[in-house]
């Protein structure tokens, strides 16, 4: 049996990132929750695989939701060690979905299917044994939309969030 045919052509045909269509989501859309500058990381195509202790079926667009935590250690290492244009902690955007990526493989990194290519391979590097890396795809940055997190993959009704006065407002209706 041929390798590739396992593997989901999405991955199969990704050589570079490409932007998503810059409008607005709308209906029910699942999300993933992440500290900063995770969040901001892969809502800007930076950081293309994050691990987690579980692992997920879905596969498909996902909403990238920035919690209100910050992970220092990283935030100075990825600031002071890299070229990356990280904007500064407090213009982070913190509570609420940040960005869309597609999440086009979810795996083990000694699991990873053969027809996987070196570049791809080389970001599950960092993975733990043990845990999964989330490959994300075709990432693009969004205005905030604040709502709360949860853990896991959860779902975010996009139309009713946008349709909702503004929280200082939302006392007066």
């Amino acid at each position: 049996m041929d390798a590739g045919r396992d593997f989901p052509a999405s991955i199969s045909r990704l050589y570079s990132l490409s932007p998503m269509s810059p409008s607005m989501p709308s209906g029910v859309l699942k999300a993933l929750s992440l500290k900063q500058p995770f969040a901001w990381l892969i809502a800007n195509g930076y950081l293309l695989v994050d691990d987690r202790s579980w692992g997920t079926s879905y596969r498909g667009s996902i909403l990238i939701h920035a919690s209100k935590g910050l992970y220092e250690e990283y935030y100075h290492y990825i600031k002071n060690h890299t070229d990356v244009p990280i904007p500064d902690k407090h213009q982070l955007e913190y509570g609420g979905v940040v960005g869309m990526a597609k999440l086009v493989f979810c795996g083990k990194p000694n699991e990873l299917p053969a027809a996987m290519n070196r570049a791809y391979r080389a970001h599950f590097s960092n993975v733990p044994a043990g845990h999964y890396g989330f490959l994300f795809a075709d990432a693009t940055p969004l205005p905030l939309m604040s709502c709360p997190g949860k853990l896991g993959i959860f779902e975010i009704d996009v139309d009713k969030l946008l349709a909702a006065p503004p929280a200082a407002q939302s006392e007066l209706f």
